[in-house]
């Protein structure tokens, strides 16, 4: 039990207040967000919409989180992060009203891209807030825990759903609405905004910088293209593999238990997950990640019952794993901290494009090409773990260059 101990206090201990607050506000969030979970229900049986429909309402929410992203990452840097972020909890909070309102489609759809852009709009402000209030040694850890939270809160949202759908629709919409206004209470009172460094770029509407200069940055364009690959694959526990479990005449209930695996590791590994990667390099670790997560999925293609399912659920579990914990960190470190709020912007908006192609490569491979979608997976898997080694030298070089014009962390309040 103290060894136990031990080994929590050095997982989560020596993180800044700020650093808990914010991740509150990430777990809080994604309980909140079981509203999303059964719109597609309350579309369809409260309002009647057609499937097609429906699929334009949800498609019309991704392009407000593509927009938003990229939106709200030049917002973050040049209005500031903490203002932004509170701004897209605003903005949540109206849509979800006027969702749970309306009965109308083009109000429905209005409020729905409102949705994706606040949602856009107060994640990328966060992500750089994390990266500014936590020291750059201790980034690795504060972001693998904070997807620790993401995951808990949408395993506690997955819970709450059904229960959510037998009660009154509006009165659900008004309680998410009213966690996010927790969530931009939290962030009004508790949150500061980062401060600059003097000897350093630091952030705020007097720093230089623009757009353009994300988009010419060839260094983070090939990392933003190679999690693409990456999302491309691992999408595909959304898409392609409800499809397969289907296919071999599985019903629901067993592609749930199948689903816990992923879920379990998740909640008890990634505790412990920082300390293992500590001392690794983030290329490496990336790597490894993707290969595992092409793999899981390659095997796929030989599974046809349920618990060889949850073996390949539990090798791409835990290449998700490895490859969360240092994702973010490593785009921090990417990113000027005059440019942070950008860099991640447009790496969200690259995330929320890949909602959009994983479904479409599942549809097309998966319909009589037979396993065609697995043995795709594999071969991606395999291709984006060599490229992550090969172009690992020009990404550290960078990390190297920036690291010591890095934002004096924020003292705790």
């Amino acid at each position: 039990m103290e060894t136990m101990t031990r080994w929590l206090r050095e997982t989560t201990g020596g993180l800044p207040r700020t650093f808990w607050y914010l991740w509150s506000i990430t777990l809080i969030g994604n309980i909140a967000s079981f509203v999303l979970i059964f719109l597609t229900f309350y579309l369809r049986g409260a309002r009647g919409f057609t499937a097609t429909q429906v699929g334009v309402v949800l498609a019309v929410a991704g392009a407000g989180s593509i927009i938003g992203s990229t939106l709200g990452g030049v917002l973050a840097d040049r209005w500031g992060r903490r203002r932004t972020a509170i701004t897209g909890y605003l903005i949540c909070m109206v849509s979800l009203l006027g969702t749970g309102l309306s009965p109308h489609l083009p109000v429905v759809l209005a409020m729905m891209l409102l949705n994706g852009l606040g949602m856009a709009f107060a994640g990328t402000a966060s992500s750089a807030l994390v990266t500014d209030v936590v020291a750059e040694a201790d980034r690795t850890r504060a972001f693998s825990i904070n997807y620790w939270s993401i995951n808990i809160g949408t395993s506690v949202a997955a819970l709450l759903a059904p229960l959510a759908m037998r009660a009154d629709y509006f009165l659900l919409f008004a309680v998410d609405a009213a966690g996010v206004a927790l969530l931009a209470t939290i962030m009004f009172f508790l949150v500061p905004e980062p401060r600059p460094d003097p000897a350093g770029p630091g952030t705020g509407p007097a720093t230089p910088g623009t757009l353009r200069d994300v988009l010419t940055d060839r260094v983070f364009l090939t990392f933003v293209v190679l999690f693409l690959v990456f999302q491309l694959i691992f999408k595909q526990s959304n898409a392609g593999l409800p499809l397969a479990v289907q296919a071999d005449g599985l019903d629901a209930a067993a592609y749930g238990w199948i689903y816990v695996v992923n879920t379990l590791l998740i909640v008890i590994g990634q505790l412990f997950l920082p300390r293992l990667i500590r001392d690794r390099a983030h290329s490496k670790v990336l790597a490894l990640g993707v290969f595992l997560v092409g793999a899981g999925f390659g095997l796929t293609a030989l599974a046809d019952v349920a618990w060889f399912y949850a073996v390949t659920v539990a090798v791409w579990t835990l290449g998700e794993m490895a490859y969360f914990a240092v994702l973010d960190a490593s785009v921090a470190g990417l990113a000027p901290g005059h440019l942070r709020g950008r860099y991640f912007g447009i790496f969200s908006a690259a995330s929320q494009l890949s909602r959009f192609a994983a479904p479409l490569l599942a549809g097309y491979l998966l319909h009589g090409h037979g396993e065609a979608l697995w043995i795709a997976c594999l071969v991606l898997g395999v291709s984006a773990a060599g490229a992550y080694l090969l172009t690992a030298r020009r990404r550290e070089h960078r990390i190297a260059q920036l690291r010591p014009a890095e934002l004096t962390p924020v003292p705790a309040p």
